[in-house]
């Protein structure tokens, strides 16, 4: 008898320490919450827009540098894979030249984005 009490105590001990436990995490939680936007608050709308605009800009930068680099790869893994294709019936003399003119045409992206902004009258700008 006096075995299960103590495993009824022991069990609501357990359940009263988890739930302060988690009573804890979400008033800390909900503090971090509150406390964290007035801690950043240094603007108005105007700077909200204007930082979206610089991330905007920098994301676009970027992603030409990323685009070609996977160029650069692709003109790599065609020019590769010619030498694969007399043991691989499965590559196609297609699929090699899709893939190094394709490449060529993402690592000359920035050179197409120059060209094209001066073909249809608008100041270039540099895009990298």
């Amino acid at each position: 008898m006096i075995t299960r009490f103590y495993r009824a105590a022991y069990a609501r001990a357990l359940m009263l320490s988890e739930t302060l436990r988690r009573m804890t995490l979400r008033a800390l939680s909900a503090w971090l919450a509150f406390i964290s936007p007035m801690a950043m608050a240094d603007g108005d709308l105007a700077d909200m827009g204007k930082n979206l605009s610089e991330g905007a800009k920098s994301v676009q930068s970027s992603g030409i540098v990323i685009i070609q680099v996977i160029g650069f790869f692709s003109v790599a893994g065609g020019i590769l894979s010619i030498k694969a294709m007399k043991n691989n019936p499965q590559i196609k003399p297609w699929m090699i030249a899709l893939a190094i003119v394709g490449g060529l045409l993402a690592m000359g992206i920035a050179e197409i984005i120059k060209r094209g902004m001066n073909q249809m009258g608008m100041t270039p700008v540099s895009v990298s």
